[in-house]
């Protein structure tokens, strides 16, 4: 029955793409994009508003049930001008929070509320992870290997990697109350669609030492509690231990191009600092939420004009929303709006630095699972040579 569905859906999504649906009329800017929702219960009404994080007006355009809907999964289908990257889903009193569109992710599926990359696979296969153990500090330090279930280890096909910490909470959904980071889901939807082949190494960073192993130590902090940090050893870690594993046994490319690093909140820090550290190694860093208020301004741009950029600059992708009600986020938003100016300073190119500033972003999974799709966007570009 999935199998079915999915061809069907298929099939729907690529008619949808001739035909606008119904709702406002929409002024058209470019192409059309077809967008999809997948929802277990059946709904009466169900809106999408459209919104481009450069500005505009947002466009609140009627979804219709699909013929090939079934039993089990009802599918919701309409149209957009590709000009928006950002949506809302409102099906009667559900309502979604701002989602991720584009060539890679137009379709997402309603799972008890939470809205997941929907995939053609069952997520008891493509959620399965190899499990590596390293020894750091003197612990145990978990890494999880996520591959595509097309991945041959014995084939030359070669796979871009991105490395991310925080690796308890990528992959399985029940990891935090509003779920995990959904990056397999969104990886697969990337690939299904044209995009690049990756694997994801989520390095575990819970407990007790997550602050510290997750804290460059860049001079004064604003934080005592963050005072000398472990940064440089993870990132030391990253680079010098599982880059090398990774590389020796899976079919992975090794140039920077292919290579990327991403992480929120401590994890957005670190991954900015790891990129910065070796800009040789990374093509791109996804910072979303960072913590850049641990430091001054100052602070960062003597850091950064001490860095050698000459192998190249990575593309920097920086995320952070501002929720009213949530205190530690609208404080992040701070660090987050300031570091384009900083690194402008240092002379760092700026079609190289992406912001995207949520105004009801939240410090949760759910949002950075929500922003990831738009993250892969600009780290893998479909026409990229």
């Amino acid at each position: 029955m999935k199998k079915i569905f999915c061809l069907i859906l298929c099939a729907a999504i690529l008619a949808l793409s001739l035909a606008a649906c119904g709702g406002q009329k929409q002024e058209s800017s470019g192409s059309k994009r077809a967008f999809s929702i997948i929802d277990k219960t059946e709904r009466k009404e169900v809106t999408a508003t459209f919104m481009n994080s450069d500005g505009g007006d947002p466009l609140d355009v009627e979804m219709k049930k699909s013929e090939s809907s079934d039993s089990e999964k009802n599918l919701y289908t309409c149209q957009a001008d590709t000009s928006y990257d950002r949506v809302i889903v409102k099906a009667d009193s559900n309502t979604s929070i701002e989602l991720a569109v584009n060539d890679y992710v137009s379709c997402w599926e309603n799972i008890s509320g939470q809205y997941y990359p929907y995939v053609q696979e069952n997520a008891e296969d493509f959620l399965k992870t190899d499990r590596k153990v390293f020894d750091y500090e003197d612990r145990d330090k978990n890494v999880f290997i996520w591959t595509p279930a097309d991945y041959d280890k014995d084939s030359d096909e070669k796979y871009s990697v991105i490395y991310m910490p925080d690796g308890q909470n990528l992959f399985v959904r029940a990891a935090t109350s509003t779920g995990s980071w959904g990056v397999a889901e969104s990886a697969l939807a990337m690939a299904e669609n044209g995009g690049e082949k990756c694997i994801i190494v989520g390095i575990e960073t819970d407990g007790s030492w997550r602050d510290s192993e997750l804290t460059p130590n860049l001079g004064d902090v604003r934080d005592e509690s963050y005072a000398d940090g472990h940064g440089k050893y993870f990132s030391d870690f990253v680079v010098d231990t599982v880059m090398p594993y990774i590389n020796e046994n899976y079919n992975v490319y090794t140039d920077r191009e292919h290579t990327h690093v991403c992480g929120s909140s401590s994890g957005g820090i670190e991954s900015f600092y790891i990129a910065m550290e070796h800009p040789d190694k990374f093509g791109s860093v996804g910072a979303l939420s960072p913590a850049f208020i641990l430091y001054s301004d100052g602070t960062w741009v003597d850091y950064l004009k001490q860095k050698d950029f000459s192998a190249g600059y990575p593309t920097v992708y920086l995320y952070c929303g501002n929720s009213k009600s949530d205190d530690l986020e609208k404080m992040l938003y701070i660090g987050t709006k300031s570091m384009p100016d900083n690194l402008k300073k240092i002379g760092y190119p700026e079609d190289k630095v992406i912001t995207k500033l949520y105004d009801d972003g939240a410090h949760k999974e759910a949002y950075w699972r929500a922003v990831f799709p738009d993250y892969l966007k600009y780290a893998f570009p479909k026409n990229a040579e």
